[in-house]
């Protein structure tokens, strides 16, 4: 793979696209990303930091030389902000839309952005996009969830 060429989600193992998430999280906030702290973010050894990062510098997403700062090239910031896209509506739509706990929801948009299709994506960035589009937005339809919930909580004895 080149520098010019973007794998698709889900191409990757949904470890290694942690890493890319990783890598562009902390290039984002410190300017530069080093295996020390990867593996920390990561909470793993240094030396499957540096595995991994071998992986994804054949592959073409990260420039990646030892005991020098880990940089991501063209591809692996493409793929790095279309996890994050992914990751953060994942999250919003949870936490807004389904009333999921802000955690609970992190935990589960990280697991589900790996998994999903690009085409429930898509059809999900519609359907939010269709909805926003209406009059209220997602305001009604929430208001209406939310007391559709607490119904049947009321009714089960929660």
């Amino acid at each position: 793979m080149t520098d010019k060429e973007s794998p698709l989600i889900g191409e990757l193992s949904e470890s290694l696209e942690d890493y890319i998430e990783i890598i562009y999280n902390l290039i984002e906030a410190h300017k530069i990303a080093r295996v020390r702290d990867i593996a920390r973010a990561k909470d793993v050894k240094m030396s499957s930091v540096v595995s991994a990062l071998k992986r994804l510098d054949q592959a073409g997403l990260v420039n990646y030389e030892a005991r020098e700062f880990v940089e991501l090239t063209e591809s692996g910031r493409d793929l790095a902000a279309r996890l994050l896209k992914r990751h953060n509506f994942l999250t919003r739509f949870l936490v807004d839309v389904l009333s999921v706990d802000p955690e609970t929801a992190e935990n589960d948009a990280c697991q589900m952005e790996h998994a999903i299709s690009s085409e429930t994506m898509n059809r999900l960035y519609e359907f939010a996009e269709y909805v926003q589009g209406k009059t209220d937005g997602f305001g009604e339809l929430i208001k209406g969830y939310s007391n559709s919930r607490n119904d049947k909580n009321d009714d089960s004895g929660e």
